[in-house]
């Protein structure tokens, strides 16, 4: 917006400077001209600046992932399937160790959810309690550490079921291991 009306005031300035006179003339049609002039710089200029926010990104791609690449409403292990071209067998099977350790995991979770509330109520409580928010920190803590565990299971138990070039593949996407 602050573009905007910069460019606006810029134009305006330009037309002052080419015409020698200012938007307060007495010629009627002068000053009409001036106006759709500047309505029209105006939507060409939002135009383009929505052009240029958007440009990046594909049909269905979120301006929080990778421009370009839509996200898939079934999550992020679909999107992998595709990548890595899944048999049917695999997808299966990937389905059901993802599906087990989300069930396994569901109490962890919700122990965390309970334990952000409970550090929340001690931030905005009026007397500081440490012993309640040190007991509530190393429960979570200990809740991260479980949850480290279960997704490198899981990443292990699926990775046991790839073919050795979906591995490859696998490993080559991964970016964090890019500067390895």
């Amino acid at each position: 917006m602050h573009f905007l009306v910069s460019f606006i005031i810029a134009a305006h300035s330009f037309v002052i400077h080419k015409t020698g006179r200012v938007f307060n003339t007495n010629d009627g049609k002068e000053q009409a001209m001036r106006k759709r002039l500047m309505v029209v710089v105006a939507a060409v200029m939002i135009g383009c600046g929505t052009g240029v926010v958007l440009a990046g990104y594909g049909p269905g791609a979120r301006p929080d992932g990778p421009p370009g690449m839509a996200s898939d409403p079934r999550g992020p292990e679909n999107r992998m399937a595709k990548i890595l071209n899944f048999s049917e067998s695999q997808q299966t099977r990937i389905k059901a160790i993802l599906d087990s350790e989300r069930e396994q995991t569901k109490p962890l979770f919700d122990k965390m959810h309970e334990l952000r509330k409970q550090l929340m109520q001690a931030a905005e409580a009026s007397a500081f309690d440490e012993a309640a928010v040190r007991a509530a920190a190393e429960e979570q803590a200990k809740i991260d550490i479980e949850l480290t565990v279960s997704r490198t299971r899981t990443q292990s138990r699926i990775n046991a079921l790839l073919t050795p070039e979906q591995r490859e593949l696998q490993r080559r996407l991964r970016p964090e291991m890019k500067n390895e």
